[in-house]
């Protein structure tokens, strides 16, 4: 049948259908995609190893179905859904588009073959005018359009004629032609990327499923491309709860993954990800500072947006809440926003009205994102005076936007303190621009180490020595999952070893997240290890705390180790420690950095920046300068200082442990903070009159099970976590008393948390 179709309506030579047949070939070379759960009464063909859903024979499809259809007037009245329907109204008044799509709508809910007729005229006559503009990203309005002339075919199928058909046929594939993937959809990476945007996974998807039984051409190429290797990707990523393009394409990307969810599911498909793909937005939750902005992270072009203004999620985060009942997303949705005019049609469609938003107040202060990232961000609270910290390990690096910042970290406390620094605009901020190739992108434009081999080259034309990660699969997309897996290309960057918080999930006492990112560098290094510890103090005045500890082993001890914290303004060193204020706009935050190794005698605590040196790299200053005043209207944080700290004598092994306290600059508090020196670890002591905190990890950053003997002679009652313990059942006991305490230390976390008396302290494993 639909080959007939396909003959009535628009011939297709043999040469077209072997072409096809080449590209299809062409797709599949990786292997054969799995079959999703198939819903029931739905038929699935293979297309050149790939199973895709059959669109059903029925018309409308595209979106919503006959069940769908009769629900249209009731959502048209929905007081959920009036805001979007204002809207809707106000667009089709002002642009031909839009009001081609809201007539359309208009028919499903009351057709009248005259109004219809008139709306395919015009649909078809927009189609024909659409030309791709000689601009960057214009075939992002050109794949729109072919959303366009799919809803007009779909939803009013009933009143096209052949030569309508074959009009509407003619101009969607000449507008899938202007494509960046190209068509046959062949081009670039599926993975990340332009080509993993709308143009497959949207546009070409959806005018495929309109015009299926006239020509199953489009539709075969699109999904068959989708299921063989978008598909195969997300569900592998979203097991981590997590997205990789950073504060801005992260959210960007993952909307359009959501599309999918809903066309197929519409189609009767069910669900083809991953459930675990509910989890993703959580991500932005925990990054959304209480000035509505996120943590910075990768290309960020959310800066742009006047301060004031929440950060947009865009719609993935309400189609995924709608599409798993997830109320807590609902909330995130309504507090940031996020539907443009381009996508208030499927909101309209696809919005959950009897779903009620949840408090993020319910929510566990601390998430952690697992394989194939590796990130951990910590809360105090989801209220204005929340400190926020991320922790960054990064077993996978996907390019694109996001950066070469494993082992990165940032602290967030009325004001940013500890920042992601760069520009993604300005005087040379665009895409690959000498500022993102030599410093935004790189490990020396974040809070992590760098190791200085003055010979060391990265392999690519543009790309200078920032002491820092090497490429990851030489700044390259990777085409497919197959491709970025692969050991050879150089994408695995870290793995991570251990990660928790507790002792009471929902609101920790202390976050722990550990690394090896070894592999995020080149052969300068045989090995660094970073741990993390975020501490909630549970204090008015000094709220939070975060310790780390650093192994780096360097395969030459003339290679010059570098530990960075980038800041907004001028930090004030004073021998090993120094202040870090947030005073733009008003704000009030301030970190204290209190350096404990290297130990004094053999370690340089020194600032860069300021006036000609923001963006220092070895002698270099990429800059990267605004318009006047945009600073103070954006929500730009580019920062201009960082503080180094490096050992001032070379050695192959070097470690660093640090502590950073962070409180409100109008009325600061510092709490003292010690070195803890024992036979095989070392650690850091904060003393506070409510009960101090030691964090202790082993030298040597590898798991023991060598007992622990702690001396708290002279302290009151304190909490402590020893890091780097083998997993089993150990043994807390205080020297001079019978009781025994057992602590479980799990593969998982690795560390053993209690809290002591003065006095001291042995901590031994049972023999397993």
């Amino acid at each position: 049948m639909a080959h007939q179709s396909l003959h009535a309506v628009r011939p297709a030579p043999a040469k077209r259908l072997a072409l096809a047949a080449m590209v299809i070939g062409f797709l599949t070379a990786g292997g054969t995609a799995s079959l999703p759960a198939a819903a029931p009464g739905v038929d699935w063909i293979e297309v050149a190893g790939a199973k895709i859903p059959v669109p059903p024979p029925e018309h409308p499809r595209l979106y919503l179905r006959p069940e769908h259809v009769a629900q249209l007037p009731a959502r048209l009245r929905n007081p959920v859904l009036q805001p979007v329907v204002t809207r809707l109204e106000s667009m089709a008044r002002r642009s031909p588009q839009s009001r081609v799509e809201w007539d359309a709508l208009q028919y499903l809910v009351q057709p009248d073959r005259e109004r219809g007729r008139a709306t395919i005229g015009r649909a078809l006559d927009l189609l024909k005018r659409t030309e791709l503009a000689d601009r960057q990203d214009a075939c992002r309005e050109t794949g729109r359009m072919m959303v366009t002339g799919a809803i007009v075919y779909d939803w009013l199928h009933p009143l096209l004629t052949a030569d309508d058909k074959q009009a509407f046929v003619t101009e969607l594939i000449r507008l899938a032609k202007t494509q960046e993937c190209g068509y046959p959809p062949t081009r670039q990476g599926s993975v990340t990327g332009h080509s993993s945007e709308a143009m497959i996974m949207r546009d070409m998807i959806s005018a495929g499923i309109a015009i299926y039984d006239e020509d199953p051409e489009m539709y075969r190429l699109a999904a068959g491309r989708f299921f063989r290797e978008h598909l195969p990707a997300r569900n592998w990523l979203v097991n981590g709860h997590a997205y990789h393009q950073g504060d801005s394409y992260g959210a960007h990307r993952y909307s359009w993954d959501t599309y999918p969810l809903w066309i197929f599911d519409r189609l009767g498909a069910g669900n083809v990800y991953n459930p675990e793909q509910r989890f993703v937005p959580y991500l932005w939750v925990y990054t959304t500072r209480p000035d509505g902005q996120r943590l910075r992270a990768g290309d960020t072009f959310m800066t742009s947006r006047p301060r004031g203004q929440p950060w947009s999620e865009f719609v993935g985060t309400l189609f995924t809440a709608s599409y798993y009942g997830d109320g807590t997303l609902l909330s995130q949705f309504l507090r940031q926003g996020g539907s443009s005019e381009s996508e208030a049609i499927f909101e309209f469609l696809w919005r959950d009205t009897r779903l009620q938003a949840k408090p993020l107040d319910d929510l566990p202060l601390s998430r952690y994102f697992g394989s194939p990232f590796g990130w951990m961000v910590a809360r105090t609270g989801w209220e204005q005076d929340a400190a926020i910290a991320e922790m960054k390990i990064n077993e996978y690096n996907f390019v694109n936007h996001q950066h070469l910042d494993a082992g990165a970290f940032q602290i967030y406390y009325r004001g940013a303190l500890a920042i992601d620094s760069g520009l993604y605009s300005g005087s040379s901020g665009a895409y690959g621009s000498p500022h993102c190739q030599n410093y935004y992108w790189r490990t020396i434009a974040h809070n992590s180490l760098l190791v200085y081999d003055p010979d060391e080259t990265f392999g690519k034309s543009g790309y200078g020595n920032d002491g820092g990660q090497r490429l990851a699969g030489n700044r390259s997309e990777a085409r497919t999952l197959d491709v970025l897996l692969d050991p050879a290309r150089g994408y695995r960057t870290g793995q991570v070893l251990a990660h928790g918080f507790g002792p009471d999930p929902q609101t920790p006492d202390f976050t722990l997240l550990e690394g090896d990112i070894t592999a995020a560098y080149s052969s300068k290094v045989r090995q660094v290890v970073r741990s993390f510890v975020f501490l909630n103090l549970r204090n008015p005045q000094v709220p939070a705390a975060m310790v780390v500890f650093d192994r780096v082993v360097s395969s030459d001890p003339a290679f010059r180790k570098y530990w960075l914290l980038h800041t907004q303004e001028e930090p004030r060193i004073e021998d090993s420690t120094a202040v870090v204020d947030c005073t733009r706009h008003d704000q009030q935050g301030r970190l204290l950095l209190d350096v404990l190794l290297p130990a004094a005698g053999n370690r340089q605590l020194t600032s860069i920046g300021g006036p000609g040196r923001e963006f220092w790299v070895f002698g270099t200053n990429f800059a990267n300068d605004t318009e006047p005043g945009r600073l103070e209207r954006s929500s730009l944080e580019p920062g201009a200082w960082r503080i180094e700290l490096s050992p001032g004598s070379p050695a192959d092994e070097d470690l660093f442990l640090t502590a950073m306290q962070v409180t409100d600059r109008t009325h600061a508090k510092r709490l003292p903070v010690r070195l803890v020196e024992l036979s095989e670890r070392v650690g850091a002591l904060l003393e506070r009159p409510d009960g101090h905190r030691l964090v202790l990890f082993r030298r040597d950053a590898a798991r023991s099970p060598q007992p622990v003997t702690i001396d708290l002679a002279g302290l009151g009652t304190t909490g402590v976590l020893v890091a780097h313990l083998a997993p089993g059942r150990w043994r807390l006991q205080q020297s001079g008393s019978t009781a025994v305490r057992e602590i479980q230390v799990t593969q998982e976390l690795g560390a053993a948390w209690f809290e002591a008396t003065a006095g001291t302290w042995r901590l031994a494993r049972e023999e397993p």
